[in-house]
């Protein structure tokens, strides 16, 4: 059998290839900016291209130049978009020019038509005004023929094995039609009450 087909976007290091690879994906296409990322990932992922280039600057003709991908149907594509602007230990501006790199997921999605996608970021995003920010994503998928699962959930990491208290904002969407999948239930109980005492 065919295994699916994902694409990574905003690829860093590929923790996130390394998760769907894991899962049981092809990652025949990352996008990251930085060349110090980019040979990492390279150096992670040896079987998989990566492309070392702005996501401002890519289209989804771009990637489907890749002799890997082409024509063929895209199960997934998933990222996490800087978060600068939106987290809540940072200044919060709307106009944090960071900020508009959701937009170019959000348009690289709609050009390629995956079946499926994941987006993460900081809970930051769903708190103030933020909120309507994320509320306008959602919209604009909701219009061009994708549903997003809601209530979109915030997942902590310490809830799913891993030894760091990290919570982040997860956004599942899929083609009008298909069924969305649910949010994972957690496998570990830890308490992060930083005034617990052992």
């Amino acid at each position: 059998m065919q295994r699916p087909i994902g694409i990574d976007l905003f690829a860093g290091a590929g923790g996130m290839t390394l998760g769907f690879e894991q899962a049981g994906f092809d990652i025949l296409a990352s996008v990251e900016l930085d060349p110090i990322h980019c040979a990492t990932h390279q150096f992670n992922f040896p079987f998989w291209p990566i492309l070392c280039r702005s996501i401002v600057d890519i289209t989804g003709d771009d990637i489907r130049q890749l002799p890997d991908i082409q024509n063929k149907e895209i199960d997934v594509i998933f990222g996490g978009p800087p978060c600068q602007g939106f987290s809540l230990i940072g200044k919060r501006t709307l106009d944090d020019p960071r900020n508009t790199l959701i937009s170019h997921f959000v348009r690289l999605v709609l050009e390629l038509k995956p079946k499926y996608f994941v987006i993460e970021n900081v809970k930051g995003l769903t708190v103030g005004k933020h909120k309507s920010f994320l509320e306008e994503v959602i919209d604009k998928f909701d219009k061009n023929g994708y549903q997003i699962q809601q209530p979109y959930q915030i997942l902590n990491a310490v809830n799913y094995g891993i030894p760091q208290n990290r919570e982040r904002l997860f956004l599942i969407g899929c083609q009008k039609g298909l069924k969305l999948p649910n949010y994972p239930l957690p496998i570990t109980n830890i308490s992060t009450d930083k005034n617990q005492k052992n």
